[in-house]
């Protein structure tokens, strides 16, 4: 399953970023993976997002990994069930930012949403690189690309907010992003959730690519992917 930990931190959150790209092995173990680091815009907390196969084994990260290496305030946890991941239009535009978009639902029709979400027809600009169940503060939660928030909220607006169930969509731009697993790791647990094989249109794509670190430079981008 994937699972997301929402950290915020007492002290600077640029330190507590630093210091888990310096130390991903003590905030990891055989069970559980941490696929990416990121950052919401406006934000006072970070997110790590991890791959784990037996979860008792997260409650070591949680409860001992993070609170030793981390001055932490407080945690959010939140479980994604059923992740499906997209490949990308090969015609995509250049110059992408990522943004979170989260869903509340009517429970008797979150189901019926969140298919119509799998296999709505996308255009190029946004497209979407993967959603999940979330079951806590929201109930659907989609990873998009779009050149533009206001390109994504129209389309917010236009294909999501009328769906049948839905109370409300919240979007917000992913500031920054930066992948811990291993480049062969992480190409192969997306491509195991492709809800699809790419088509003629489309290709396997990295989405953490798009996010650019503010000051950071190619080779570093390159460095700081430990796993």
């Amino acid at each position: 399953m994937m699972i997301i930990v929402r950290i915020f931190p007492k002290g600077d959150l640029e330190e507590s970023w630093n210091r888990v790209l310096s130390n991903v092995e003590k905030i990891s173990n055989k069970y559980c993976s941490p696929l990416y680091l990121s950052q919401r815009e406006e934000s006072n907390f970070m997110t790590l997002v991890y791959d784990v196969k037996e979860a008792n084994f997260f409650c070591d990260v949680l409860l001992r990994g993070i609170p030793t290496l981390l001055q932490v305030e407080k945690t959010r946890t939140i479980i994604l069930l059923k992740p499906v991941f997209f490949p990308a239009p090969k015609d995509r535009p250049p110059n992408l930012q990522r943004y979170q978009v989260a869903m509340r639902a009517r429970p008797e029709e979150t189901e019926n949403i969140f298919n119509r979400t799998l296999h709505m027809d996308f255009p190029s600009d946004p497209f979407p690189t993967y959603t999940a169940y979330s079951f806590g503060e929201d109930d659907i939660l989609t990873s998009m690309l779009c050149t533009s928030r206001e390109k994504l909220e129209q389309f917010v607006r236009d294909n999501l907010e009328p769906l049948k169930g839905v109370i409300s969509v919240e979007v917000g731009l992913i500031n920054r992003s930066i992948r811990l697993a291993q480049a062969e790791m992480w190409k192969k647990y997306r491509e195991s959730r492709y809800i699809f094989k790419p088509t003629s249109e489309q290709e396997e794509y990295d989405f953490l690519e798009s996010v650019i670190l503010p000051g950071a430079s190619e080779r570093e981008l390159e460095t700081s992917s430990f796993w």
